[in-house]
């Protein structure tokens, strides 16, 4: 067979597979605006229809429930973030997937005063060598779980190469850190602050 006909069945067929592999992904990702909105206007019965399509099967079940858990937290839905971590639970998690879930469920924990439960999940946490924000989970444990305060400087030092959306729990650490040392009024700022910043994030000020 002629070589330059070789090179350009090739070309075909390549091309062939990046047309498909750019549809599925437009596709697998209406499919997942789909479930969004359905989580969002608490329409289970049209989110399990959604689930059960075609393209949203190559979703798993972790990946759906990650979108309850996500349009519930954006919500502030209590009652459906612990139905969502009591379904992770019952989960058979891969690390990576334990990695992604446990840090959050860590924090909204620490954000619901709720010690033992935040406890709970450093624990499970602990058995991990490296995850993401590791280090702010230890300051974050250090301060609101065992009182202390012995991370304030590293805290202060990170401060200015925080992100936007990261600030406010970064400034009622710290804030929480002065509490514990018995520095109220640099507490009582940090907190302000952080109020200050939440509420810019979401839109009331």
């Amino acid at each position: 067979m002629n070589v330059d006909l070789l090179v350009l069945i090739g070309v075909i067929i390549a091309d062939a597979v990046l047309l498909i592999e750019l549809m599925f992904f437009i596709c697998r990702k209406a499919v997942s605006n789909r479930l969004i909105r359905a989580a969002f206007d608490g329409k289970e019965e049209e989110f399990e229809a959604v689930s059960k399509t075609f393209i949203a099967k190559t979703l798993s079940k972790f990946d759906l429930q990650l979108i309850r858990f996500n349009v519930a937290e954006i919500r502030r839905d209590d009652e459906k973030m612990e139905e969502c971590i009591r379904r992770f639970n019952e989960m058979d998690l891969k690390d990576s997937q334990k990695k992604k879930i446990y840090p959050r469920i860590f924090y909204h924990y620490i954000d619901k005063n709720r010690k033992q439960d935040a406890k709970d999940y450093y624990e499970k946490l602990s058995q991990f060598g490296v995850y993401k924000n590791k280090k702010d989970i230890e300051m974050t444990y250090d301060a609101f779980i065992k009182g202390g305060h012995q991370y304030l400087d590293e805290a202060l030092k990170s401060l200015p190469g925080t992100s936007r959306e990261d600030l406010p729990a970064k400034e009622k650490l710290i804030a929480k850190m002065y509490e514990n040392k018995g520095i109220n009024q640099e507490a009582k700022k940090y907190y302000n602050l952080s109020d200050q910043h939440k509420a810019k994030l979401l839109g009331k000020q």
